[in-house]
């Protein structure tokens, strides 16, 4: 709901330290740092995930599809949700630890949550 909207942004924002992903390792388009907003950067919500960004020292800018990497550049692509509907991404990279950070039993807890609800299959 959007009465949530600003505490995910505090969480989402909070999530990338200096502006950054935790995982630099990884490279290219398909990591790149984003978020989705009926509307994207034309959207009633952008001015809240603006401010959002600004108070971490980071900027957005409107994504257009197939963008490149953000790595370095403290900056999150917004994609208007209308045009980029959200997609489950592969099942073999959902809700499991990742290669630095433990992410506990009720993060695993979602798959099968989803996986009822139909979300994901």
């Amino acid at each position: 709901p959007a009465s949530t909207l600003p505490a995910f942004l505090q969480v989402f924002f909070s999530l990338l330290p200096h502006g950054e992903r935790r995982d630099p390792q990884d490279r290219g388009g398909e990591y790149r740092s984003m978020i989705g907003l009926p509307g994207g950067v034309h959207g009633r919500y952008f001015n809240l995930a603006e401010a959002a960004a600004t108070k971490h020292g980071m900027q957005l800018e409107e994504g257009k599809g197939s963008d490149p990497d953000t790595l370095g550049t403290r900056t999150i692509d917004v994609y208007d949700t209308s045009r980029f509907p959200f997609h489950v991404a592969e099942m073999y990279h959902q809700f499991h630890d990742d290669m630095v950070h433990k992410y506990g039993a009720l993060y695993h807890a979602l798959r099968g949550a989803q996986e009822e609800a139909g979300a994901i299959a």
